[in-house]
């Protein structure tokens, strides 16, 4: 299959784990203007990329709605970096305002798409997260090397856009990333990430993610029920160690 072909797919922010272990319900839907002055709601409430959204699916739910205001709502783990950059340089050309409401969680590449917002927002009990880049290499000391230097490249630019919105320094920035790093919709505002938090009344999301996804998740919003068996989990690293066969 193609998307497993991708060499992107190397560099994904824990994608190839997340898509095994996340109990995100998988939406990516879009409720057109009820009039012109109006926004049209999109909510990207899945993974990134390669067993999620893609940055061809929201790309297109995007034309579909046509220039103005658009209100994109977020509940995602994150996913492949790519598909996240070209979804961000799609909202930030969009012709229109961009509000952001991250409703349960806007973690690894979902992190930095909730920047592309002209105003950002978070659910009071929502979480927001950012680490550094995350990949799979097959290969001798020269694939780990390039890789290596390709990961650091990635995490530069990111920490370059974290800083743009923040006011932060990329150095301090880096940090949170190396420290992966969870803000509370208090601390994300304090932080400079967003600018402002919403009525708990108007968040109807619920953010469950199951134990494990992440090192330093927070443990109250981890989902103890329904998790992966080790069997599940040991098939879904073979379909990953097949599909970095055969690239």
């Amino acid at each position: 299959m193609y998307r497993h072909n991708s060499p992107a797919a190397r560099f994904s922010n824990r994608v190839l784990l997340t898509c095994a272990q996340a109990g995100l319900p998988q939406t990516l839907d879009m409720r057109p203007r009820a009039a012109a002055d109006q926004p049209a709601v999109i909510y990207l409430y899945d993974e990134i990329g390669l067993w999620g959204v893609t940055a061809q699916d929201f790309t297109q739910i995007l034309v579909s709605a046509g220039p103005g205001p658009i209100e994109l709502h977020i509940n995602s783990p994150g996913g492949d970096v790519f598909d996240g950059l070209t979804i961000y340089n799609a909202l930030e050309a969009h012709d229109g305002p961009v509000s952001v409401v991250v409703d349960g969680l806007a973690a690894s590449a979902a992190s930095f798409i909730a920047l592309a917002g002209d105003t950002i927002s978070m659910a009071p009990n929502a979480f927001l997260m950012i680490h550094n880049a995350w990949g799979v290499v097959v290969g001798n000391q020269n694939d780990m090397t390039e890789t290596a230097a390709v990961l650091a490249k990635i995490d530069g630019n990111l920490a370059n856009l974290y800083a743009g919105k923040t006011g932060q320094t990329v150095p301090a920035i880096a940090d949170m990333m190396n420290a992966e790093t969870w803000f509370t919709a208090q601390e994300a505002k304090d932080a400079g990430f967003i600018d402002s938090i919403t009525d708990a009344s108007q968040n109807k999301a619920q953010l469950t993610l199951r134990a494990g996804i992440f090192p330093k998740q927070p443990t109250a919003q981890q989902k103890t029920k329904n998790t992966l068996s080790v069997p599940d989990i040991a098939a879904r690293r073979r379909i990953v160690q097949l599909a970095e066969a055969e690239n």
